[in-house]
Formats: structure tokens, C-alpha cells, sequence
């Protein structure tokens, strides 16, 4: 009897750590997942914020999902040249799907994936890049929401969503014409 007994504390006991275990492990993948949407998401918005700090010319299209810039010439070393001119490439950032990509030329990279095309705080359908009041803006809002799958089972996906904002003010300068 005292060995049945010892036996079933030993099995709840076993029981109850696996459990632990399954629980602990099932959390921080759902944290991890929320950090991998986080990190992305910001890492996104400073890669966009960078490059178009740059640009001497922004134009954010109609309605808010992609852009089209310009960036001034460059000299071998990297420096800008001076006067300011145009280096004729035209380059886009913009949502296709869901991932965000930056055009240049003839070549696509992508940005991020799984961007979601709803605000997960308000659960509304949002703009990637709203532009600053005026004729020459000198400010863009730029928000990206993203979702990763947590859990991956055969009848429940759990996804973590995170949204990440930021307000740039550009350097640029209107484009100048020599009349």
C-alpha cells in the first residue's frame, strides 16, 4: 500500500512539471513570437526613416501604402555633390501583399514580411505613410503593423501582431528648375 501511494505522489508530481514545462515553453515561444513582430517592425521603420532622410524629393501616393523618392547624387566617397542633382534613379517603397519592398531601378528588394493591412489596436484598415500638412512635406508618418504565428497546430494558429510608428522630418528640398 505505502508503495502505491508513493507511486501515485511520484506520478502527480511528474505530472505536474511536465505540465509546467509545456506551459513555460509555450509562453516564451508566444513571447518570442511578439518580440520577432516587435524587432521587425521597428527595424522596418528605421530602414524606411534612413533612406528617406536622404531624399531631395518625396511624393507619398493617394492612398498611403507606397512612395516614391529621389536621392541626390553622390561622389565616389559618398559625399553629396555639390550643386544638389538628382542621381536619375527612381526609387519606390511600397506594400505588395504582405511585405513592404524598396524599388530602385530594376531592382526589388524586400523590407518585411507579414505586414497586416489593419491596425491591431483599433482593427482598422490603416495608411503606411501619411505626409506632413503643406505643399512641400516636410514630415511623414510612417506606421507598419506585422503578425507572426506564435503556435503553429494543426486547428489553432495563435499570432502575435505588434505595430510600430514614427514620425520623420525630412531634409529635402523642393526640386529646383532652371528656368
Amino acid at each position: 500500500m505505502e508503495v502505491l501511494v508513493a507511486s501515485l505522489i511520484s506520478v502527480m508530481v511528474a505530472g505536474g512539471a511536465v505540465a509546467s514545462l509545456i506551459m513555460g515553453s509555450s509562453s516564451w515561444i508566444k513571447g518570442s513570437a511578439s518580440l520577432d513582430a516587435d524587432t521587425s517592425a521597428e527595424r522596418a521603420v528605421r530602414r524606411i526613416s534612413a533612406e528617406l532622410r536622404e531624399a531631395m524629393a518625396v511624393t507619398v501616393d493617394g492612398g498611403g501604402q507606397g512612395l516614391t523618392y529621389r536621392l541626390p547624387t553622390k561622389d565616389g566617397s559618398g559625399n553629396f555633390t555639390s550643386p544638389i542633382t538628382w542621381d536619375g534613379v527612381t526609387r519606390r517603397i511600397e506594400l505588395s501583399g504582405e511585405q513592404i519592398q524598396i524599388i530602385s531601378g530594376a531592382s526589388t528588394r524586400v523590407l518585411i514580411k507579414n505586414v497586416t493591412t489593419t491596425d491591431p489596436s483599433t482593427n482598422t484598415a490603416y495608411q503606411l505613410f501619411t505626409p506632413g500638412a503643406g505643399v512641400v512635406a516636410r514630415a511623414i508618418t510612417i506606421k507598419v503593423a506585422t503578425s507572426h504565428v506564435a503556435l503553429k497546430r494543426q486547428s489553432n494558429n495563435q499570432t502575435r501582431k505588434s505595430r510600430y510608428r514614427e514620425t520623420i522630418y525630412l531634409r529635402n528640398i523642393p526640386e529646383l528648375t532652371s528656368h
